[in-house]
């Protein structure tokens, strides 16, 4: 027993607890057989009262006297019969923390409002108050207080409820309450029936053999609602006064005690009348138990209440990074990384006292939104989108939209993350992806096709008069540095024509598109020519990840916001992995930015939108009838996608009469608003950084299109398979084993084709020869899809 409470100097009797099982069970021989028990709902309610508090006292006090009547003994088997376990290892819920990548918290989730406390960091006075008004003999008695159980009993018998409930059946009762998922749980630990406060009764019993007084104690305090959202006296002394528990004054911690009788009622926010009354009843209780002296008391109670209301910032709407946020949440609570149901996830994020380290960086986010609203008032019934994700990493570090958090459109308020949604054709920012295809199948960069207006592909669905391109009219034969800078349309659709619209669908997706349909009415099919030239739906993210892989040297991630995660112990827990893996040859990779860093130049459609004195590539994007436009581009440090759009839909709401930047513009093009959206931005966050160039296709080129081919005779068949994955080579196993050797053991490499050390092209293939009696049923991925190291 803590010192401090032993006030009075009374024998705890906390030693009699042992007596409460024993004595209850003391006369079971003479009882009657279970059959012949009528059930505790039978009997009338001062009946069982009596029988249950005969019994309780009986058995605290004198086991030998029990009563023997046939309440008693229905009491005693029902009591035998209850659960006394508490889940005394459950952890109460906590704060979950959304974290930058510099470790500093922009968004908390809570289910309840909750900071931890010790005892020692509570204030005497509300220790005082607690004990002088709830339980005043708490040090004293055992788990049930039989006198408190005899006034309860004496005033229900009147007709006047009297809970008798000390703090350890509070206790009991706030606990089951916090572990309670659903509002059934919820109602079955507070309904107002005997049946639940004999549950009680046990519980009290079990958990003082557990836990000391003051473990209870501060168990009580860290559990118990204060009302307007706050539980725990840690929460409660900094929602209503803005200080820690330590700090909280005589009067202070009797107001905040007195909330407990009625959390609503008394609520000094609601009712401040009310809780003012309440909080004199408790200064009276605490001089009228020698807690506070007389002089102690008059000061308080002419202390006037002054509130200072101080609420966490909660959820999303209240962080400074609101759509970053949303993205966050959207991804704890739908992959189940996190949780095997929705439920559990959603519990995991609003209980579990998380940190969660994301990607966002604040300087990065603030460049990001200065661009957008330099462009595009709020209220613009235009949007923008911008993803700005870091090369060979995946990691997004900003979102940002011209929108602000709320639900008001009129307002230029929106609630979706719009650089997320898959929702938005791409136009011509998808023709590099068909670039890509075709050098990965040998095309030659100076190729030249003629363009005509109004192509018709062979076998291929196109539209009424053909492909048509941006300017309506033939620009002669073009290579891919010409056709691409211009952004020719039938150039693309005829590159298209010669490699096959599912290669490129799969390009698409091995560069980090997710949202082009496989299956279903609008699944992809050969005859779908409209995909170079962006017709399917793709988000900014998905666009910004493409573009990060061509600046990363062929690269490929999936988007992450969060590199770490830890529970309320500081242990970490899994998180996604972006799945870095090599998904293109360095020489395709690099050939493709050449290209695309033409499209800056004097004739192409980004110009004047480069970066002075340093390399970058990108690419403009406007579907038809300006329903979308883009801009996307990359220096090595970053990639960065930018959509202009109407969020009502860019076919029925096109971008026309559009005004940004304090003009307006007839026809929006993806030069128009997108790419000064990107060079402000681009400009801001690699201003510091140091200038690094791309890698040229030539030198790529005389270096390799992939790595020597390794050696791996000798190797066990699945490391030599992995081997050869991760450098980028095709892996075919011989249907031929080898003549037995006595140097090679079953299941390993006997030889290999081409021999080691040869330069051959990216994705061409290897064919092992296994020794003899080796296993051939494997199945072997294709390389890109190996992670990469």
């Amino acid at each position: 027993m803590s010192a401090r409470h032993a006030r009075d100097g009374m024998p705890s009797e906390v030693g009699l607890v042992d007596l409460f099982d024993g004595g209850l069970r003391h006369d079971a021989a003479a009882l009657p057989p279970p059959s012949r028990i009528v059930r505790l709902g039978r009997l009338p309610r001062f009946a069982l009262w009596s029988a249950i508090a005969g019994a309780v006292v009986a058995a605290l006090v004198v086991p030998a006297v029990l009563p023997p009547t046939i309440a008693a003994r229905q009491a005693a088997y029902a009591w035998d019969d209850l659960p006394s376990a508490l889940p005394l290892d459950a952890e109460l819920p906590q704060k979950s923390v959304l974290v930058d990548s510099s470790g500093k918290a922009f968004a908390v989730f809570y289910g309840q409002n909750r900071v931890p406390v010790t005892l020692a960091q509570v204030s005497p006075s509300v220790v005082d108050a607690l004990l002088a008004t709830e339980d005043d003999r708490f040090y004293q008695h055992g788990p049930v207080d039989i006198q408190g159980l005899a006034r309860a009993l004496v005033r229900s018998s009147g007709g006047t409820r009297q809970g008798g409930s000390g703090i350890t059946q509070q206790y009991v009762k706030n606990l089951l309450l916090t572990e309670a998922k659903t509002t059934a749980e919820a109602e079955h630990v507070t309904e107002a029936t005997l049946s639940r406060k004999i549950r009680e009764l046990r519980y009290a019993v079990s958990l003082e053999k557990s836990l000391s007084k003051d473990e209870i104690l501060e168990r009580y305090l860290n559990t118990v609602n204060f009302g307007d959202g706050a539980y725990g006296i840690g929460a409660a002394a900094l929602h209503y006064f803005g200080v820690p528990a330590a700090k909280l004054t005589v009067p202070q911690a009797a107001m905040l005690v007195g909330i407990l009788k009625s959390p609503t009622y008394y609520n000094p926010v609601d009712n401040p009348e009310s809780s003012r009354i309440r909080r004199d009843v408790v200064l009276a209780r605490m001089v009228d138990t020698h807690r506070i002296t007389q002089t102690e008391y008059d000061k308080a109670i002419a202390t006037k209440v002054a509130l200072k209301i101080t609420d966490p910032a909660q959820g999303c709407g209240a962080s400074a990074y609101p759509f970053f946020c949303q993205y966050v949440v959207q991804l704890l609570t739908n992959d189940k990384t996190f949780g095997a149901t929705a439920e559990a996830r959603a519990d995991l994020l609003y209980r579990g006292g998380l940190v969660i380290k994301t990607t966002l960086d604040r300087k990065t986010m603030a460049a990001a939104q200065s661009a957008a609203d330099a462009a595009l008032k709020p209220t613009n019934r235009v949007a923008t989108g911008i993803a700005v994700v870091r090369p060979g990493s995946g990691e997004v570090v900003a979102l940002a939209t011209n929108k602000r958090w709320g639900r008001n459109a009129k307002k230029g308020q929106t609630q979706l993350v719009l650089p997320v949604l898959a929702a938005y054709q791409p136009g011509s920012n998808f023709k590099p992806i068909t670039l890509a295809t075709a050098l990965e199948r040998g095309f030659d960069l100076r190729t030249r096709f003629d363009t005509p207006d109004g192509y018709i592909p062979s076998g291929m669905n196109y539209p009424r008069g053909g492909f048509h391109n941006d300017n309506n009219r033939n620009n002669g034969f073009l290579d891919a540095y010409q056709a691409t800078a211009g952004s020719v349309n039938t150039w693309y659709v005829q590159l298209e024509e010669r490699y096959g619209v599912i290669p490129v669908a799969d390009m698409a997706k091995r560069l980090g598109i997710t949202s082009i349909p496989r299956t279903g009415k609008r699944a992809i099919t050969k005859r779908d020519a409209s995909l170079t030239l962006g017709a399917y739906e793709v988000s900014p993210i998905d666009m910004a990840s493409v573009y990060a892989t061509f600046a990363s040297g062929g690269i490929a991630c999936r988007p992450i916001a969060i590199t770490s995660m830890t529970d309320r112990h500081g242990v970490k827990l899994p998180v996604p992995s972006a799945q870095c893996h090599r998904a293109i040859s360095p020489y395709v990779a690099a050939a493709v930015t050449d290209v695309l860093r033409g499209v800056f130049s004097a004739n192409g459609t980004g110009a004047g939108l480069g970066l002075t004195g340093r390399p970058a590539a990108g690419k403009t994007g406007t579907t038809n009838s300006s329903a979308a436009t883009w801009f996307s581009g990359y220096t090595p440090q970053y990639a960065i996608s930018v959509w202009i759009g109407d969020p009502r839909g860019g076919q029925k709401y096109p971008l026309h009469n559009v005004t940004a930047y304090g003009q307006t513009f007839g026809t929006v093009y993806g030069r128009s608003i997108a790419g000064p959206i990107w060079k402000q931005l681009m400009t801001a966050i690699t201003k510091k950084l140091a200038v690094r160039d791309f890698p040229s296709p030539q030198t790529t080129a005389l270096t390799g299109l992939t790595p020597p081919l390794p050696d791996v005779v000798g190797l066990p068949r699945d490391v030599a398979i992995t081997a050869l994955l991760r450098a980028g080579y095709r892996v075919r196993l011989s249907p031929d084993l080898a003549a037995a050797n006595s140097d090679l053991g079953t299941g390993q490499v006997a030889g290999q084709t081409p021999a080691p050390g040869t330069l051959s092209a990216y994705g061409s293939s290897v064919t092992l020869v296994l020794t003899d009696g080796s296993d051939l049923r494997v199945t072997i991925p294709e390389p890109w899809q190996i992670p990469a190291g």
